[in-house]
C-alpha cells in the first residue's frame, strides 16, 4: 500500500518497506492500509491514524476508525458515527446510529429511525 506492507508477528500489526525494513512497528492490534496518506491503527481498543513514518497524526481514542475517502473518515466515538479530516477535526458530528463512507460527495447514514443521505456539511437528505 504506497511503497508499504502491512505485516503481522505474534498477533502485532505494523509495516515494512519493499526492502524489508520495519517502518512502522509491529505493535499495533490490528492496521487498515494506507488511505489518503493515512492508515487506520488498533492499540488497546481504541483506534486512530499514523503516517507512513508511524507518526501519531490522529489520537489512539476512537471505538473505530474506517479509512478515509474524499478526505473523510468515518469513525466511532460513544457508539455514535461521524466524520472528521486528516487534521482530526471533526467535520459532521457523532449523531449517527449506522454510517457509511462518501463516495461521490455521499455518505448513506441511519439517524432518528430513517435512512438516508449527508453532503459534506453534513444536511441530511431522507431516503424515499
Amino acid at each position: 500500500s504506497k511503497g508499504l506492507a502491512m505485516v503481522e508477528l505474534n498477533r502485532k500489526r505494523g509495516y515494512i518497506d519493499k526492502t524489508g525494513k520495519e517502518i512502522v512497528p509491529i505493535k499495533y492490534d490490528y492496521a487498515w492500509d494506507f488511505s489518503e496518506g493515512l492508515a487506520a491503527v488498533e492499540l488497546n481498543g481504541k483506534w486512530g491514524y499514523i503516517d507512513k513514518t508511524g507518526k501519531e497524526i490522529i489520537p489512539i481514542k476512537c471505538d473505530y476508525a474506517w479509512d478515509f475517502s474524499e478526505g473523510l473518515a468515518l469513525v466511532m466515538m460513544n457508539g455514535k458515527r461521524g466524520y472528521i479530516d486528516t487534521a482530526g477535526n471533526v467535520v459532521i458530528p457523532f449523531k449517527y446510529d449506522c454510517a457509511d463512507s462518501f463516495i461521490n460527495g455521499k455518505a448513506a447514514v441511519f439517524l432518528n429511525g430513517k435512512w438516508g443521505y449527508i453532503d459534506k456539511q453534513g444536511n441530511f437528505t431522507p431516503d424515499e
